[in-house]
């Protein structure tokens, strides 16, 4: 090393040393969801999806599926589900290894066909699974250890006809109002946020000015008598009320292209240079049950039931077809999410501990 600087023949030894000391043996990662320790086999399935086409889990061996159990009439955990794969599914579409599952709570209605028209009205392209066999499904349902209220799912559907929605005004002066929409009111497949914001204001005695643009839709310029100058200093714009953060969020889409008791089950019109702080919020209780919070010491083998229908449950599957991971509620970070997956397509070497039989596990 001679005429070789001092504090680089220092690092030229520390680098010719590291594959001597190698990574530390046995150091588990820190996952963000919940952990199974051991990790159990996931139980294999073949169900329809809205294509029409039979699906397995085995079909995904040696990938690593996310697994969620939703229902398209949910009004809230489940689609806020939905929208968290459909974002982390875009953000992670260069994974080839990386598989999402959404599985029916709910057969009743969500047939075929209906998850069909729901995914594509959506843009959601992974696989949505149901079954004719409702026994069939439930047996799913029980293999992972899931208590599905169906009583909650049914009243989602029976009080539709006595719902109450609401949509806000905030006013350019900063005033507010918060007016009373109603179920029956909308079409009974595909309620619109246009429809809930023309039958609303309607109802209120609310004046409403808007056009119909051939490319844009429906379009609002004015409320009670208040329109939006032509010189484009302030709009109405249009918010969408996320019933998991408990906030207005601003709509990324058209009013006509907003459906309700998907999307959001309520909306807000605001002009754009009022002070957003005081859009009021819906006045209806939101409680969201239970919360997402997750502990790091991880799961025994022995697997709790999840109650879902109100509530929610999303399962990581590693390559080796073991349930890994676990996230419940919604309350959860897309981020952390991403970055548990991420470790698992690239890092992991597998959970010791694991079974090799890939069958249902007595409690």
């Amino acid at each position: 090393m001679r005429g070789m600087p001092i504090a680089l023949a220092i690092l030229v030894i520390i680098s010719s040393m590291s594959g001597c000391f190698g990574h530390e043996e046995g150091g588990a990662h820190d996952f963000h969801g919940m952990e199974y320790n051991p990790a159990p086999p996931a139980p294999d399935f073949t169900l329809t999806d809205q294509n029409g086409q039979g699906i397995s889990l085995t079909d995904f061996d040696n990938k690593v599926v996310v697994l969620a159990f939703t229902y398209t009439s949910c009004p809230d955990v489940c689609l806020a589900i939905e929208s968290n794969l459909n974002y982390i599914d875009g953000e992670m579409s260069d994974e080839s290894d990386l598989v999402f599952i959404s599985i029916s709570i709910d057969p009743a209605r969500d047939t075929p066909s209906h998850l069909l028209e729901w995914t594509t009205a959506r843009g959601y392209d992974w696989t949505h699974l149901t079954s004719e066999d409702h026994a069939h499904l439930a047996h799913v349902w029980d293999s992972y250890h899931l208590l599905v209220d169906t009583d909650h799912i049914n009243s989602d559907h029976e009080n539709h006809s006595g719902m109450s929605h609401k949509v806000a005004v905030l006013y350019p002066d900063n005033s507010t109002a918060l007016l009373d929409g109603h179920h029956d009111m909308l079409p009974e497949e595909n309620a619109s946020g246009w429809n809930l914001t023309k039958t609303t204001m309607a109802m209120n005695n609310v004046t409403l000015n808007s056009s119909a643009h051939e490319q844009w839709g429906n379009q609002v310029h004015g409320i009670n008598g208040v329109d939006a100058p032509s010189d484009g200093s302030w709009w109405w714009a249009l918010y969408l009320w996320n019933a998991t953060n408990m906030t207005w969020e601003e709509s990324q889409v058209g009013i006509d292209e907003v459906m309700i008791m998907q999307d959001t089950n309520h909306i807000a019109w605001a002009a754009s240079n009022a002070n957003l702080s005081l859009l009021p919020a819906p006045s209806e209780g939101m409680d969201m049950g239970e919360d997402g919070s997750h502990d790091h010491d991880g799961m025994g083998s022995e697997e709790e039931m999840y109650e879902v229908g109100h509530n929610t449950v999303t399962f990581i599957i590693d390559k080796d077809g073991n349930k890994r991971i676990v996230y419940t509620g919604s309350d959860w970070s897309t981020v952390d999410f991403m970055e548990d997956l991420s470790y698992l397509l690239h890092n992991d070497s597998g959970s010791e501990g694991t079974s090799d039989e890939h069958s249902e596990h007595e409690h």
